[in-house]
């Protein structure tokens, strides 16, 4: 497998950066590319990463209404590119994508995801084993097994060295006993630290006061040590100058003694 080892993030920390942004072949958000980097720019942003849902090749003949068809991904990558070029003076631009680790299907779907120029990827995961009947994470979870798959996923998939960091670690909505929460999330903070990967706090969840980000998970990773960025998780191009809900995050992480890379 191809990997990416010449991008880190620790790179961009004094920069103001978002790693995180759709665009409308995912078929739930809005605007041109362009018009999310041009709001980018009037927002002080230095680095912009599109991270688009990746498509995936699923069994069964499923088609996604959520992520992009394979089909566009040559697209997606040729109009960003495009804009890297055109706007080299202005701001840093990268090609990305969010994608769940779907493990039975992963590994070809990577394969064909490799045919395309790729910067980095984020790992969102929206779902435990893949999108058929969509066993959405962010559902309310009393099991305990729930809680630990989610967590089995992310350092499963954090192994494979192909990620740059976890979008919105803390979307597992398990609303069961508050130590076996503990348990789980202090395990996986201490592997997100342990491989130097700091922890998403989501505008868009902070925005929409979604059950991330938790304070809870982000108190474990203040004890963990864990360093945190904002990822503005922009689905309209208007997210990209809110700057109420961006430095409400940023005060979400200093107010428990958290350090965030860029402001």
């Amino acid at each position: 497998m191809n990997k990416f080892p010449t991008f880190n993030l620790y790179d961009y920390k004094d920069k103001k950066c978002n790693f995180h942004a759709h665009t409308t072949r995912c078929k739930h958000a809005t605007g041109t590319e362009r018009e999310y980097v041009e709001n980018a720019i009037k927002a002080g942003f230095k680095v912009l990463g599109f991270s688009d849902h990746a498509p995936y090749l699923f069994e069964g003949g499923h088609v996604s209404h959520i992520r992009m068809f394979m089909e566009e991904l040559e697209g997606y990558v040729r109009t960003i590119e495009e804009l890297k070029s055109e706007y080299k003076n202005e701001i840093q631009i990268f090609t990305g994508l969010e994608m769940e680790y779907f493990p039975k299907l992963f590994d070809r779907t990577f394969a064909e995801i490799m045919k395309y120029p790729m910067d980095y990827l984020i790992l969102g995961q929206h779902c435990f084993d893949d999108e058929v009947g969509f066993e959405y994470t962010g559902r309310k979870w009393e099991e305990e097994s729930r809680l630990e798959t989610y967590v089995e996923r992310l350092t499963t998939a954090v192994d494979t060295g192909l990620f740059t960091y976890v979008a919105h670690p803390d979307i597992i909505n398990y609303v069961g006993d508050a130590d076996i929460y503990e348990k789980h999330m202090r395990r996986l903070a201490r592997y997100l630290k342990d491989h130097n990967m700091p922890i998403e706090i989501n505008v868009n969840g902070y925005r929409e006061q979604k059950q991330y980000p938790k304070k809870a998970f982000l108190e474990i990773g203040v004890q963990e040590g864990c360093d945190f960025i904002i990822g503005v998780d922009a689905h309209r191009p208007e997210e990209m100058l809110d700057e109420e809900n961006y430095r409400g995050c940023i005060a979400l992480a200093e107010s428990i003694g958290g350090e965030v890379l860029w402001k």
